[in-house]
C-alpha cells in the first residue's frame, strides 16, 4: 500500500518524533523539580560572552568572572520583575476594585443600543427583546467575573514572593556554578562520543541554536515592538490600565489571524457604545498602523530564520486552548522549529520527498548537442 522506500526513508523522522515527544513529557513531568536549575543553565548558557571577556580582556579568574556576571544578569533581571510587578500589582488591584463599576456603566449604552434595535425592528415582540437584553447583560457579568477571577489569580501570584524566594536563591546559586564549569561541563559531555560524532554534535548544535535564535529572537522583538507602540498608544489616549492591557496585547501578537486586534477591536467596540468616537476611531486607526508595521518588518525580521507555515502556529495554539495546557502550545512549537532546522541542516529527510524539476530531468536525459567547431 506505501512505497517501501519512502517509508525506510522516513524512518529517522519518526524516531525524532517518538524521541522528541517521550524527552519533553518526561521534562513537562518534572518541571516543577527542575525549573531553577534549567533556569539557571540557560542563564549561564548566556552570560558565557560576558565570561569569556572578562578572563580575556580583565584578566579575571573563572570563579570571579562567573560571580560577577552571575550578580550583573540577576540586577537586571530581580530589578525589571520588581518594576513590572510593582506596576502590575497596582494596575490589578484597581482594575478588581473597579471592574463591577466598570460593568455597570455599559448597562446604560447597552440597553439604549437594545432599545434602539427593538424600536427599528417593529416586528420583533418587545418580551423577546426583553428577554435578549437580560441574557446580553447576564454574559457581560459572567465574563466580568470571569475575568475577575483570572486577575485576582495573578495578583495572588505576584504577591507571594516569600513563596517563591527559595525557588530564585537556588537559580542564582545554580547559574553561578554552571557559569563556572559550562566549558568542563562541555568537555565531559562531548568526551563521551567519539571524535567525528562530536564534531557533528558540535556543528549542528551551533547551527541550530543559530537558526533557532535567530527565529525566536525576531518575533520576540516584533512582540516587544507591538507592546511598546501599545502602551504609547494606551497612554497617549488615557485608556486606563494601560500596562496590562498592553502585555496581553504583546502575547495577543502571538495569534496568526487578529493577533493585537483582540484587545483593539473590543476596546473600540467599548468607546463605541459609551459614545466616545474619538478614541474609538484613534484606536481603530493605530491598529491597522501597528498591523502595518508588523506586515513591513516582519518580512525583514524573519527572512534569514526559519519559515514555518502560519497553518502550524494557528493549529498549535488551538490544540493548546482546547486541552487548556500551555505546555502542548511549547511542544508543538518546539516540535516544529525543531524539525525545520535538522532538515535544514541534513540530519532528518523532509516529510514530503522534493521532486526533480522537469527541466533539470530533459536537461539530464536529452540528446547533447555537439559542440561547436574551434575558431581558425
Amino acid at each position: 500500500m506505501f512505497d517501501r522506500r519512502q517509508l525506510t526513508r522516513l524512518k529517522p523522522l519518526l524516531a525524532f518524533f517518538v524521541g522528541f515527544t517521550l524527552l519533553f513529557y518526561f521534562f513537562a513531568l518534572t518541571l516543577k523539580f527542575t525549573f531553577p536549575f534549567l533556569a539557571g543553565f540557560l542563564l549561564a548558557l548566556i552570560v558565557q560572552p560576558v565570561i569569556r571577556q572578562l578572563k580575556k580582556r580583565m584578566h579575571f579568574n573563572p570563579s570571579a568572572a562567573a560571580a560577577l556576571s552571575t550578580l550583573l544578569v540577576f540586577v537586571v533581571v530581580f530589578g525589571l520583575l520588581f518594576l513590572l510587578g510593582y506596576w502590575l500589582i497596582y494596575e490589578i488591584s484597581n482594575l478588581l476594585n473597579n471592574l463591577t463599576t466598570d460593568v455597570g456603566a455599559l448597562t446604560a449604552p447597552i440597553n439604549s443600543l437594545i432599545s434602539m434595535a427593538g424600536e427599528y425592528l417593529n416586528r420583533i415582540n418587545s418580551k423577546y427583546i426583553e428577554q435578549n437584553q437580560q441574557q446580553i447583560l447576564n454574559i457581560a457579568q459572567s465574563g466580568a467575573g470571569i475575568v475577575k477571577t483570572i486577575l485576582a489569580s495573578v495578583l495572588t501570584f505576584l504577591t507571594s514572593l516569600p513563596a517563591i524566594f527559595t525557588m530564585f536563591i537556588v537559580m542564582i546559586l545554580s547559574t553561578y556554578f554552571f557559569s563556572k564549569d559550562m566549558t568542563s561541563i562541555k568537555s565531559h559531555v562531548m568526551s563521551l562520543f567519539s571524535q567525528t560524532t562530536a564534531f557533528n554534535i558540535r556543528s549542528a548544535s551551533r547551527h541550530g541554536m543559530n537558526m533557532s535564535g535567530k527565529y525566536v529572537g525576531s518575533y520576540l522583538l516584533i512582540y516587544f515592538i507591538t507592546f511598546v507602540e501599545t502602551l504609547i498608544v494606551f497612554f497617549a489616549l488615557g485608556v486606563p490600565y494601560p500596562l496590562v492591557l498592553s502585555i496581553v496585547t504583546g502575547i495577543a501578537d502571538i495569534l496568526p489571524v487578529l493577533g493585537p486586534g483582540t484587545i483593539y477591536i473590543p476596546l473600540t467596540l467599548l468607546y463605541l457604545v459609551s459614545g466616545n468616537f474619538f478614541k474609538a476611531g484613534a484606536l481603530l486607526v493605530c491598529w491597522l498602523l501597528i498591523t502595518s508595521i508588523r506586515q513591513i518588518i516582519e518580512p525583514k525580521l524573519i527572512s534569514s530564520s526559519i519559515d514555518i507555515h502560519p497553518l502550524t502556529m494557528l493549529a498549535a495554539i488551538y490544540f493548546a486552548l482546547v486541552a487548556q495546557n500551555f505546555l502542548i502550545l511549547i511542544y508543538c512549537s518546539a516540535l516544529l522549529i525543531l524539525y525545520k532546522i535538522l532538515t535544514q541542516i541534513g540530519v532528518l529527510p523532509t516529510l514530503f520527498e522534493a521532486k526533480p524539476a522537469a527541466g533539470k530531468e530533459t536537461a539530464k536525459t536529452g540528446p547533447q548537442s555537439d559542440p561547436p567547431p574551434p575558431e581558425i
